[in-house]
């Protein structure tokens, strides 16, 4: 085989982030019954530390919105990956998917180990520039245009195995919305929310933000449980994801 310069790097890329998820690699979250997916950016260092994407400060943000300030104590990655894990089955979160454009750290700062720096330390630098630059689809380095090649397929992959599945997805972000849109796939069976900020930096709290995040939330509790406001909760007296 012949392979040209872009081969080769995008090969190069693989390999690293192969390298790099050896030892710093949060899974997606996916069960059979998720019916509602966020789309995500990327693990940082909560995630890391409890094994689930939005496991910080962001996923505190986002429980408190989709189920009540009553649980804005404990992030939403952790409560989804403890109901599965012990097939607690609670209706809300057996709805919930969560989904990473990349299932490693883009952000230097998430790796503590010296041998990551010291190996990889001018990719970090690439990682974190794709990751603040998501403004842009193409880059005059040729490094940023593979590593988002790799990102892309990757994110692609996961996509299409979602196609036969009826589902909302949520792109979190500008970041996951660009990757979504460059990814081109799409579905039928699919209702995609446009619009979603991230949640971090309290984004969801924001007025501007208010409408779509209601209707995220609508949509997860009609998911759940077939009702379209608090009727299920005013009935049962007692909030429960």
């Amino acid at each position: 085989m012949n392979w040209t310069n872009d081969d080769v790097l995008y090969r190069q890329i693989q390999a690293m982030l192969t390298r790099l998820g050896e030892h710093h690699t949060v899974s997606d979250i996916l069960l059979p019954s998720s019916t509602c997916i966020f789309i995500l950016e990327s693990p940082h260092v909560q995630e890391l530390k409890y094994g689930a994407p939005v496991a910080g400060a962001s996923g505190a943000t986002m429980s408190k919105h989709l189920f009540g300030p009553e649980y804005a104590r404990f992030p939403l990655g952790r409560l989804v990956k403890k109901n599965a894990d012990e097939v607690k089955n609670k209706p809300r979160l057996n709805r919930v998917g969560l989904l990473n454009v990349c299932n490693v750290p883009l952000q230097g700062s998430a790796y503590r180990e010296a041998w990551v720096q010291q190996e990889f330390g001018e990719w970090l630098n690439d990682l974190a520039t794709l990751r603040s630059s998501n403004q842009r689809d193409d880059y005059g380095n040729p490094r940023l245009n593979a590593i988002q090649a790799v990102l892309l397929d990757s994110l692609r992959e996961k996509l299409l195995t979602l196609q036969s599945r009826s589902c909302t997805l949520v792109p979190c972000g500008r970041f996951a919305q660009k990757f979504f849109r460059l990814a081109q796939v799409s579905s039928p069976n699919w209702q995609v929310i446009h619009g979603v900020p991230h949640p971090s930096y309290n984004s969801w709290d924001r007025p501007q933000y208010a409408d779509v995040v209601a209707r995220v939330r609508d949509t997860l509790k009609f998911q759940a449980f077939g009702v379209k406001t608090d009727e299920y909760f005013k009935a049962h007296d007692a909030p429960q994801p």
